[in-house]
């Protein structure tokens, strides 16, 4: 019995695949995080925004969405944690600048302070305006002193022996490799997390978030392993984060992304 409705509704799922697939091609989708069109560019991507939606994450409503969970430690969180803790206590002797790029409020400070010792750590986030403003006013009011610091123009953002770049890379709005050219100077280490990742050429999708929708980069695999190369940096390590693997709704057919962390040590550091 159990074996025949295991059947019947593996059955129906598949007759309800074109209609979910409609569905998401006019983005219609229920669930935050859902992935739906296939583009060339951010650009082409980000005007296909429905009109009903906002459109990219520099809104101050979207400082609120979601950020219970970010502000907690997930599983995937520990690579960075784990490489993290070895390079702090590597220069415990003095203080260590760390520029959090795409560090929204300060979550992930907030969330490793209590495991990992930052009393030596001046941890600088770059991030759009709304978070920047919002993540100062929280310190400010949670007593947090000037280890915890927010910025809004990368040319102002101070020299970092350390690049946190979690969830960045797919929203960024240029090429990593001209982002880190732009800082002040080249980071002895890059520590990325959540980069998505997939065989064949660059996509483009759209992913909901609370009221908006803003452009999600899937990298060419082969592409950015050589850009990691060209900036000078070799992979230390590298992880498989399973769960954060994802299926554009609108184009099944273009297959899984992956998303992977890494930890990069300049090759001249």
């Amino acid at each position: 019995m159990r074996s025949l409705m295991h059947m019947r509704v593996g059955r129906i799922k598949k007759m309800a695949r074109p209609l979910r697939t409609a569905f998401a091609r006019l983005h219609l989708v229920p669930r935050r995080a859902q992935l739906t069109g296939a583009y060339p560019t951010r650009e082409s991507a980000l005007a296909a925004v429905p009109n009903w939606a906002l459109a990219d994450y520099n809104h101050d409503e979207m400082v609120t969405v979601a950020l219970d969970k970010m502000s907690q430690i997930i599983d995937w969180d520990y690579p960075v944690m784990f490489w993290l803790d070895r390079e702090l206590r590597a220069r415990s002797a003095g203080w260590t600048h760390l520029l959090d790029a795409g560090g929204h409020v300060g979550t992930k400070y907030r969330a490793f302070r209590p495991l990992l010792d930052l009393s030596r750590v001046k941890w600088q986030v770059y991030e759009l305006p709304p978070m920047a403003r919002a993540g100062a006013e929280m310190a400010r009011a949670d007593g947090i002193g000037p280890e915890l610091s927010f910025c809004d123009d990368l040319a102002m953002t101070e020299k970092a022996e350390i690049l946190l770049c979690s969830g960045l890379l797919q929203y960024l709005d240029i090429p990593f490799p001209d982002f880190v050219a732009r800082l002040p100077a080249p980071p002895e280490v890059i520590l990325l997390n959540k980069v998505a990742l997939r065989d064949g050429q660059t996509v483009f999708t759209l992913q909901r978030g609370g009221p908006a929708f803003f452009p999600y980069q899937i990298r060419s695999k082969e592409r950015f392993l050589s850009e990691l190369k060209t900036l000078g940096y070799d992979i230390v390590d590298s992880w498989n984060i399973q769960h954060l693997a994802h299926q554009i709704s609108s184009h099944p057919e273009l297959g899984w992304s992956e998303s992977r962390g890494f930890m990069l040590r300049r090759q001249t550091a």
